[in-house]
């Protein structure tokens, strides 16, 4: 798998205290089924033991003829399913 992130992405991470652990953590052990934004975009969620923000989600940009990457476009706090 290869994780790329937008500067948007990486600006939220950095507002919300979410490190690039924690990303791949959500887009590879998700907690239920993504959701589906568009086409090729996903929204991946998780609860992260020990913090008090969850569920962290992350919105993924997919491409088909690359499935094996993942485009972070932005993360997000405290998000509802």
């Amino acid at each position: 798998m290869i994780i790329k992130y937008r500067q948007h992405a990486v600006d939220q991470m950095l507002q919300r205290k979410i490190t690039a652990q924690e990303v791949e953590l959500i887009v590879t052990a998700f907690d239920g089924q993504p959701l589906v934004q568009s086409p090729d975009k996903r929204v991946f969620y998780k609860n992260i033991r020990g913090r008090n923000d969850n569920l962290i989600a992350a919105v993924v940009l997919m491409d088909h003829l690359y499935p094996e990457v993942f485009e972070i476009l932005t993360v997000m706090v405290r998000f509802e399913v």
